[in-house]
């Protein structure tokens, strides 16, 4: 299938094709905002299930997981559900340090052991 540019902004992309989106780069507070707009554009009406793919996020934000979860109100909104959400390892150790992994339909296990990191970017 053949991905579609939704988002692209200094080193931020956001793609989709029939039933993923896929998010890469280093989203921040700044950009949070389109993307999720973005998103949920793509994602209309949707009553069905779609996967999401944050495997190429290169960094751990907590504005990556506010667009996240706010993709996941608007499915929810329209009876629609995540049925495979990926993240990159830098989010897997945020959402489990912050306790959001049970809030994540359709999450993959990456294989990343936990530990609380040095740093988190709040940013």
């Amino acid at each position: 299938m053949t991905m579609k540019t939704l988002f692209d902004s200094d080193g931020i992309r956001l793609e989709a094709d029939e039933v993923q989106l896929a998010l890469s780069g280093q989203p921040d507070f700044d950009n949070a905002a389109e993307l999720a707009e973005a998103g949920k554009k793509w994602l209309g009406r949707r009553s069905d299930g779609v996967s999401i793919d944050l495997c190429g996020v290169e960094s751990a934000s907590t504005a990556t997981l506010s667009v996240l979860l706010e993709w996941q109100r608007h499915l929810a909104d329209y009876s629609g559900h995540i049925t495979h959400l990926r993240l990159s390892p830098a989010l897997s150790r945020l959402a489990a340090v912050s306790g959001l992994e049970s809030f994540l339909p359709g999450l993959e296990s990456s294989g990343v052991a936990v530990e609380a990191p040095a740093s988190i970017d709040t940013a």
